[in-house]
């Protein structure tokens, strides 16, 4: 099939007659808009368009000043348009649509590349050549970029994507690339991308996530209920004074009045609901509660958890599971995405619960079954009375980024490296990942169909029971961990455990003003060569599997058989300061556990054993970092 000039216009089938063939339907995709327009204005592909959906202008300026929707560049805007089109309809990966926003990258690109051609003397694209693509390439790199000199290599490979859409789907256009842009290279090659430069989405670390969820999962356990009162008190209050022919200011000091006289309280902290400002601001912290523990627990991305309907929580089987029931948009061609379903624990479940109390007044007012609508405009607490003033909406991602903020704030989270850490709409799913494939590397074709990846990797390799893709991230995973855990025994003042003695005797040392980039560097080097780590809450495991405890084998540690105390025996442990907090809780509960006076006689036996492992290590540890910090005192 051919990409047309005109809505019109037919397909070029071999054998058959133009007038005999449907027209191309080009504007599919578009809401609002035609395909001839200026303004291309997409139909949203998920939920987080709605509001604003994703627009592209054609009329943008070249480098002379002349617009590029100017008659001269009519043949060169069609073959674009075409090429946008195509970009929206398939991947070069997967062949399945993509999302409006991925397109509008592609369209900057374009951009940059129009601009170059018009300031270069292009007029088509079939006329660039080997040496046109390298000259555009090397202006690539010579921009500056963000907080940098250059554009990143895998900035200039996102802008190469283009040269294979018009070369793959030279039959599809008017006008394509003539010659195969990077013969027997990838992109990455081609840009000088290291997969060690590469950025990925982060992850939450491990100390603010568990933090974070937990004091979602206490908000929402302990709190909700009081802040879902405190809300029916407000709205009452503001009802019966509006009802009095109040004004605004009277109204809500009527309310004001009316929550100080309930005398709500959370439970176990000392955060009263005494003013609006209050109620408005413990409302907000009970949505970001919400979306952490459905994100954290669960695993969808941002937007299938704003998707969210009133009662998506279902049985299946005997009852004895619990899903979500929601919608993917990822790959998807149209708005509507396809139904999906995600195993939910029961903190998931009630954070619905409380979603689909906190909107049931919205969900009245719009006759829409959605859980997280909201006024289009926050402004404190006048949302929330019995007719909410203004249109409802879903908020934006932008607007949920920074609700979380807010609530790690609210939260007082720990720090990490020293400063706090930001939360981002992604981090949820990108956590709840790590850590489910990390504890369970078996699981991966599981996991990957819980969290609805659908790549054609996924179909190639399924049988052999692993997501391809998931796969490589999770390995990504595991190799940036272990070699931040070699970079913390190499910078270490002292190691405990039979393997951080042999480290502490043969590790270099590190002297000078380079000293953090050095260990930085020597710490990858020793995962590159192999040497990766166990990482886990009570230390380290440098693996060799001819010492190995747990019985594991070459691949690595036997889950099975993998815990503290066989670690605690085994050649291949070591431990730091860092652990020292997890081995102090282990003396903690022991000793409470020795309390019990119905104990069995063989069970105190254990317990007295590892109390002993505990109490020995926490004084390895402690031996270990006096030393270590006499030694580098004698050294300076």
């Amino acid at each position: 099939m051919r990409v047309s000039r005109s809505a019109s216009q037919v397909p070029k089938v071999r054998g058959a007659r133009p007038a005999q063939s449907a027209p191309i339907d080009h504007a599919w995709f578009l809401l609002d808009s035609t395909w001839h327009d200026t303004v291309w204005v997409f139909k949203p592909t998920n939920v987080l368009e709605e509001a604003r959906p994703v627009q592209l202008h054609w009329n943008f300026t070249l480098a002379g000043g002349r617009c590029f929707t100017d008659d001269r560049y009519a043949p060169l805007l069609e073959s674009s348009r075409q090429l946008i089109a195509l970009i929206r309809s398939r991947s070069l990966s997967t062949g399945l649509a993509q999302r409006a926003s991925t397109v509008a990258g592609y369209f900057m690109y374009l951009r940059e590349l129009l601009r170059w051609m018009d300031q270069a003397g292009f007029t088509r694209f079939a006329d660039l050549d080997a040496k046109a693509l390298l000259q555009f390439q090397r202006s690539l790199v010579e921009r500056p970029g963000i907080a940098r000199a250059a554009l990143a290599p895998a900035t200039v490979q996102k802008h190469l994507y283009l040269f294979t859409y018009l070369y793959r789907f030279r039959s599809e256009l008017d006008d394509g690339l003539r010659i195969d842009p990077f013969p027997g290279r990838s992109h990455g090659e081609v840009a000088g991308v290291r997969d060690a430069e590469i950025r990925h989405w982060p992850y939450t670390p491990d100390g603010v996530a568990v933090a974070l969820v937990q004091g979602a999962i206490d908000l929402l356990v302990d709190g909700a209920s009081h802040i879902l009162r405190a809300r029916q008190v407000y709205a009452e209050a503001m009802a019966s004074a509006t009802q009095h022919g109040y004004g605004v200011d009277a109204c809500t000091n009527a309310a004001t009045r009316a929550l100080q006289q309930a005398g709500i309280e959370l439970p176990g902290t000392a955060q009263p609901v005494r003013t609006v400002d209050d109620l408005a601001r413990l409302i907000d912290m009970l949505y970001a509660a919400c979306f952490v523990v459905i994100s954290y627990l669960v695993g969808p991305r941002a937007s299938e958890i704003l998707h969210l309907d009133a009662g998506c929580v279902q049985q299946r089987g005997d009852g004895a599971i619990l899903v979500i029931v929601g919608t993917i948009f990822k790959r998807q061609a149209e708005y509507s995405g396809r139904p999906h379903e995600w195993v939910a624990p029961p903190p998931a479940v009630h954070a619905i619960s409380v979603l689909e109390a906190l909107s049931a007044g919205h969900r009245a007012q719009a006759g829409r079954a959605r859980l997280w609508l909201r006024r289009r405009q926050s402004s404190g607490a006048t949302e929330w009375q019995k007719v909410c003033p203004g249109p409802l909406v879903l908020p934006s991602a932008m607007r949920i980024r920074f609700l979380l903020q807010r609530f790690a704030a609210w939260l007082d989270l720990p720090l990490h490296q020293d400063k706090p850490w930001r939360l981002t709409t992604h981090q949820g799913r990108k956590t709840f990942a790590r850590f489910a494939a990390l504890r369970d590397g078996s699981a991966l074709f599981a996991l990957a169909q819980h969290l609805g990846h659908r790549e054609r990797a996924v179909t190639d390799h399924g049988y052999s029971g692993s997501d391809y893709r998931l796969n490589e991230e999770i390995e990504s995973g595991i190799l940036e961990q272990s070699a931040a855990a070699w970079e913390h025994m190499l910078a270490a003042p002292g190691l405990g455990g039979r393997a951080g003695a042999e480290i502490m005797v043969k590790r270099p040392r590190f002297r000078g003003a380079r000293l953090k980039q050095d260990i930085k560097s020597y710490a990858r080097l020793l995962v590159d060569a192999g040497l990766v780590l166990g990482v886990c809450d009570w230390g380290f495991c440098v693996y060799r599997e001819e010492h190995s405890a747990c019985l594991g084998n070459a691949i690595g540690p036997n889950p099975a058989r993998r815990e503290p105390s066989t670690c605690s025996r085994c050649r291949n442990f070591a431990v730091s300061v860092q652990h020292r907090p997890y081995w102090v809780e282990q003396v903690h509960r022991h000793e409470e556990l020795l309390n019990e006076p119905a104990l069995p006689l063989q069970t105190l036996r254990i317990v007295r054993e590892r109390l002993d492992e505990a109490r020995s290590l926490i004084h390895a540890i402690d031996e270990v970092s006096k030393e270590g910090k006499h030694g580098q005192r004698i050294h300076r």
